[in-house]
This record gives structure tokens, sequence and C-alpha cells, in this order.
């Protein structure tokens, strides 16, 4: 790689470029996702929307217990050789890669049929999803490693669509009969749409009994079962919460779980989702540079506090209005939890670049130690807060742990990788938290009126402070400044 190429790597024009390339997919896919859950909530009501929460949360358990790692461990790998030009090569290891991905998907069906016998014969019926979801992680990871990322924005918008389009006619004929059927039909449409994107370049080779495969794919395995091991801690983290929540509240409250959850978290999650694609090769390849390393990350970091601050002051002031225009009335008991969550996106801005550094250097096992006792924080924090101030108090334990995470993976990754916050991130970091502080107070505890108002103008000053710095720092916001200002 030259070295302007290198220098562009790490500039935050890079950093804007695929962030408006997948932000412009994933905007459009919230829209869907805003459609969808809007309608499902009318059909299905709270208690529905609970049921759907809890059966996502078991796929997402055997999901992550039974992927072995693959979406990222094959990105690293398929990355280096594409890097290498090694075309004979790269065909061997998409093989590999489909493999054991079916491999994969057969132990999720097995793992399936076991929580059906020991916990709930319905869960049986999840086995489909669980192998369309498997088989269309390891064509994601083979389109990102390949740097196709136009083609996984344009199959990322089309799996959106597929998924509105198989379930939203179950919901309404079946009612909430119909949630196991539409996961798994929106599950099995979506992986062929990523088929269709894969297969032309790459036809579909596999080796199931092949040893020199099962040789080839080992290791896969070493950096791949820690990610594994973290994302089953993670996801039965999620698991036992929402036990706990429909053990001591009812499947309504999950409802207004699920809703706030949604959307302060996941539709403000759109930054991390756009970011990721290109952030974690792009890491990766400077992961023994500790200059160009830290360089990165802080970039990352800046990016993501730069784009996300507004738009969470944007969610917490208008949250009364959004939560019934997305869902419906019966939901508006979640606005005190989303505001109280705030902060959890806001620090997940600053602990996620971080996090991946290890990841990016090969030390999955750190990154899983790190990852478990966040998790088991997450919990304590969430289950005690609930007990204190009940749903309010979820959203608080939310923004606990972020916090948590970001002291943890920040003082111990400064020890271990030599990692340092830039003085400028620093700066940014304590001015917008300020604003959005500020904000989260204004909801709380001032009237209507005064908090719109205020929001308003905290909204402002947030979006002023990310511009001026885009300006002085982005080349490609200079120029756009300076065409607008033409036009005008």
């Amino acid at each position: 790689m030259s070295e302007k190429a290198k220098h562009d790597d790490t500039t935050l024009d890079h950093v804007l470029k695929y962030t408006g390339l997948f932000g412009g997919v994933q905007g459009i896919n919230i829209l869907i996702g805003v459609v969808r859950n809007k309608l499902a909530s009318k059909i299905l009501g709270a208690a529905g929307l609970g049921l759907l929460g809890l059966y996502n949360a078991f796929a997402d358990f055997i999901n992550s217990s039974s992927n072995l790692g693959l979406p990222i461990s094959s990105v690293q790998r398929l990355s280096e050789l594409f890097e290498q030009g090694d075309a004979s090569a790269i065909r061997s290891f998409i093989s590999v890669v489909r493999t054991w991905c079916l491999w994969s998907s057969c132990l999720a069906v097995v793992l399936c049929l076991v929580a059906a016998v020991f916990k709930d014969p319905t869960l049986a019926l999840l086995a489909p999803m669980l192998v369309g979801v498997i088989i269309t992680g390891g064509e994601v990871s083979l389109l990102k490693g390949l740097r196709r990322l136009q083609r996984v924005a344009v199959v990322s918008l089309l799996a959106a669509l597929m998924t509105f389009c198989f379930t939203i006619p179950f919901f309404w004929l079946m009612g909430t009969r119909g949630i196991i059927l539409s996961l798994d039909s929106s599950a099995l449409a979506v992986m062929v749409v990523h088929l269709c994107f894969t297969l032309p370049l790459y036809p579909w080779r596999v080796s199931p009994f092949s040893r020199e495969v099962f040789r080839a794919g080992l290791p896969l395995l070493r950096i791949g079962i820690p990610y594994v091991l973290t994302g089953v801690i993670g996801a039965g983290v999620s698991v036992l919460l929402l036990d706990f929540l429909k053990e001591h509240s009812s499947e309504a409250t999950l409802g207004y779980y699920r809703a706030g959850y949604t959307i302060m978290v996941t539709y403000a999650g759109i930054i991390f989702t756009a970011l990721e694609p290109d952030y974690f090769p792009r890491l990766s390849s400077v992961n023994h540079d500790v200059v160009r390393r830290n360089l990165t990350i802080n970039r990352q970091i800046r990016a993501c506090l730069l784009l996300l601050s507004p738009m969470l002051i944007v969610l917490i002031v208008s949250m009364p209005i959004l939560l019934p225009l997305l869902y419906t009335e019966e939901f508006l008991p979640a606005v005190g939890m989303t505001v109280c969550a705030a902060f959890y996106m806001f620090f997940r801005c600053l602990s996620v670049p971080i996090a991946y550094m290890a990841l990016a250097r090969g030390d999955s096992k750190m990154y899983m130690i790190m990852e478990t006792v966040y998790d088991l924080f997450l919990l304590a924090a969430i289950v005690g807060f609930y007990l204190l101030w009940g749903l309010n108090g979820i959203g608080v334990g939310l923004s606990a742990s972020a916090l948590f995470d970001f002291i943890l993976v920040g003082s111990c990754y400064r020890r271990l990788y030599a990692f340092r916050l830039e003085r400028s991130t620093w700066y940014h970091t304590l001015v917008q938290g300020l604003l959005l502080g500020s904000a989260v107070l204004a909801c709380l505890l001032l009237p209507p009126v005064w908090k719109y108002i205020a929001g308003s103008a905290l909204f402002v000053l947030s979006l002023a402070c990310s511009y001026r710095v885009l300006l002085r720092e982005s080349h490609l916001v200079q120029r756009l400044h300076q065409r607008f200002l033409h036009r005008r």
C-alpha cells in the first residue's frame, strides 16, 4: 500500500466517506424498520412485542453459540489474502469459510432442538431462522473481506425490504401465532438475497467431509472461539435480563423495554453500523504501528462523537412525540427510560472503537475477558437500578454500564497496548458530554414547553460544535461548505 493510501486510511475524510455510504443505507433501513415496528406494535401490542423480543434474544444466543466467530475471523484473513492478490488462495479460503458455516448451521439446529426439549417445544421451530442467519453471516463476511462495500450496502437495503415483506403479513393474518413463521421466512429470504450477490462472484463450493478443509479452518477458531464465547455470554445476559423483567413485572414491561432500547440503542447505533464494515479491517492493517493505531482510534472516536451527540439530544427531547409516532401511546411509559439511557450510546462512542483494538491485534482472549466483565456489570447494574427506580432505572443502568466499560477498556488497553486518548478527543468528549447532560436534566426536570426550548438550544449548540470541528478537520466538509456558499 502506498504512503498516500496509508495516510488516507486514517483521515477523517475517509471515516466520513464510508459513514455517508453505510449511514445512508442504514437510515433507509431504519425507516423501513420504523414502519415495521409501528405496524407490529399495533397488531401485536406490547405483550406480543415482548414475546417477539424473547424469540429474537433466544435466536441471538444460539447464533452466538454456534457461529464459531467466523464472521469476524474470516474478514481479517480474507482481507490479508485480498491485499496479496492471490486469487487461488482466495477461492480456496472462501470454500473453507462456507464449509465451516454449513457445519455451524447444523450445530445451531442441534442446539435449538436441545433447547426445545428442556425449555419450550416451540423453540424447535426457530431452526430454519438460525440456518439462514448463520449462512448469511458467512456471505456478508466474504463481501467485507473482498472490499465489496457497495454490494454490502445494497444487499443490506434489500434484506431490510425482504424482512418487512415476510413479517407484517404473518402478523396481520396470524397475530402472535405468526411470530415464529415470520422470523423463519424472513431469515431464509435474506439468506437468498445475499447468495444472489455472492454466488456470481464465487460459486458455491463446500467440502463437508474433507479433512483438509477442516484443518484449513482451524486457525480461524483461534480468534473465533473466544469471540463466540463473548457472544454467548452477552446473549445469555440478555436472556437473563429479559427473564428477570418478565418475572418481576410483566410482558408489557418487556415491550416498553424493547421499544425504548430500539429507539435509543438500535436507531442511534446507526453510526456504529455505518462505520463497522470499514473500521475493523482498517484498524487491523495498522495494529502493529502504535502511532497510526492510536491516530485511527482517536479519529474514529471523534467522528462518532461529533455525528452522534446532536442526534442523541434530538432523540431524548422528542421522545414523547417519537414513541407514539413509531409505536403507539401505550408505549409512553418508556420515555423516562430512554432519556436516562442517553449516556449509554455516548460512552459507547468512546469504548467501542477502543475495544476493537484487541481483536485487531488477534488478542481475542483479552477481548473476551473485557466483554465478559462488562456484560456481568451490565446485568448487575440494570437489575439493581430497576429494583430502585423501576423502568427509569433500566436507563440509568445502561448508562452506568457504558461508563464502566469505557473506564475498563481505556485503562487496561493503555497499559497493554500503549493506547492514548488525544487531548482534542478529551476536549470534544467534555463539551458534548456537558451539552447532553444538560439536555437530560432538561427532559427530566423542566415542564414540556421549557424542555423543548432548552432542548432546541442545546441541539443547536451541539450541532454547531460538531460542524465547526468537521469544517476545520475535513476537506470533504470544507468542499461541501464552499459549494453551498457558491450556490447562495
